[in-house]
């Protein structure tokens, strides 16, 4: 796997750790007991797989785009509790959307953890795949546990962690472009005709959020 996907997994998982130290301890534990059950599961069909055929999927130029498509939703999402909290932060108040947001983990964890436990498998042949996975699940526990309440001392005011986990999936969403467009690109033109139709198409989707921004605080006070 190159080294850009590697890295976008890393801070797909901490970017994770990092939303979860908005969480109370005791909605953080539930959460990593929910993890290790995940783990758990998918240890059979973890085991099933074969190196080869994972690097070739994530190489795949179709595979690559469909990740930067749901990374870039994922991001989005996050983006906006970034924006709706520091907004009520400023304001002195929490809004339903911004309580709502908050509980949001993010669904992309879990093929990254997923990932990570097959490549373990694979770094110690002859293991355990019982005992590889148990090891496994508890480390990602314990990162994710003590990563989480680390980061809430570290940056104590709430608004900093709200800039950090912008900054962090803005960061996210460049890794998975940029994934996609180095397995996609073949050669760099010297020239090339300027897209109008593409321009016309990109202002307009800007100009769709826009507008839907100004109707949703508007009417529904978003």
């Amino acid at each position: 796997m190159n080294i850009l996907l590697s890295l976008l997994l890393v801070f797909i998982f901490l970017n994770s750790v990092l939303k979860l130290s908005f969480w109370k301890w005791g909605a953080v534990a539930i959460f990593t007991i929910g993890v290790g059950a995940f783990l758990w599961n998918v240890l059979d069909f973890a085991t099933e797989q074969s190196q080869v055929t994972l690097s070739a999927l994530v190489n795949d130029p179709k595979v690559l785009s469909d990740m930067a498509v749901l990374v870039t939703i994922e991001s989005a999402v996050g983006m906006v509790f970034c924006f709706v909290s520091l907004r009520d932060f400023y304001q002195g108040r929490q809004s339903r959307w911004s309580h709502i947001l908050k509980w949001f983990p993010g669904v992309l964890l879990f093929p990254t953890l997923f990932y990570g436990l097959t490549q373990t498998i694979f770094a110690f042949p002859g293991a355990s795949f019982t005992h590889l996975a148990g090891w496994y699940g508890m480390g990602v526990i314990g990162i994710i546990l003590l990563g989480s309440r680390a980061l809430k001392s570290l940056l104590p005011e709430r608004e900093l962690r709200l800039e950090v986990h912008l900054l962090m999936n803005v960061f996210v969403t460049l890794l998975g472009l940029t994934c996609t467009a180095s397995g996609q690109i073949i050669y760099v033109p010297h020239s090339e005709p300027l897209n109008w139709l593409l321009l016309g198409e990109i202002f307009l989707f800007f100009s769709g959020l826009f507008v839907l921004g100004f109707f949703l605080k508007k009417y529904f006070h978003f």
